[in-house]
């Protein structure tokens, strides 16, 4: 019963999409009422928040855009990594979310999970076919991230996959400079071993 009222939903909504899209009338977009495409995206958005992966799986059987983007720029797969749902990222993944796909600020997939401390999804992010030194709008990449949310584990990784050790971000700082700016020592000298590893 749950999976049929999920394909009549679906169903519905793709029926109905295309007539909400053109209405108008309205003195200003605030009191537009959100269109029925807008509200299916909505739900997707929410299912991959919260880890809902039966309606996902619905979603990509009718052929769905997994790369659609809340206000904030935010996707169902930059969701899920950011709220640590492994197996949602890589059913998003092979069914071809795009992981490169910014949000306003630029950041990616795998940038919420260095956030957040998603060590699995980062891991599987790294894998992807995006530039391992894919910037933000603060110039910032990945190994930054690292850097600056002490997630040693992930350094070596990203190195082997090409990160850029001495990348500048807008501040001018580097990975090892934002290590050594919030004194972590230890990080600071992971990443300047790793920069002599790659230089040989």
């Amino acid at each position: 019963m749950k999976r049929v009222a999920l394909i009549l939903a679906f169903s519905l909504a793709t029926a109905l999409a295309k007539d909400d899209a053109s209405k108008a009338g309205y003195r200003s977009e605030w009191d537009k009422p959100k269109t029925t495409k807008e509200r299916l995206n909505d739900m997707v958005l929410r299912a991959a928040k919260s880890d809902n992966k039966d309606l996902i799986k619905e979603y990509i059987k009718h052929g769905g855009d997994l790369n659609i983007q809340d206000e904030k720029g935010y996707t169902p797969l930059i969701f899920a990594a950011y709220y640590g749902h492994a197996s949602m990222v890589d059913i998003l993944l092979s069914a071809g979310a795009n992981p490169c796909t910014e949000d306003k600020r630029g950041n990616t997939a795998l940038m919420g999970a260095i956030f957040k401390g998603n060590l699995k999804i980062a891991y599987r992010l790294i894998r992807s076919d995006c530039d391992v030194d894919q910037r933000n709008n603060s110039n910032q990449t990945a190994l930054m991230y690292a850097s600056l949310f002490d997630r040693e584990e992930l350094v070596e990784k990203l190195v082997e996959h090409g990160a850029e050790v001495e990348a500048i971000d807008n501040q001018g700082n580097t990975a090892i400079g934002l290590a050594t700016k919030q004194g972590n020592l230890k990080m600071a000298n992971l990443l300047e071993e790793n920069k002599r590893v790659k230089d040989r």
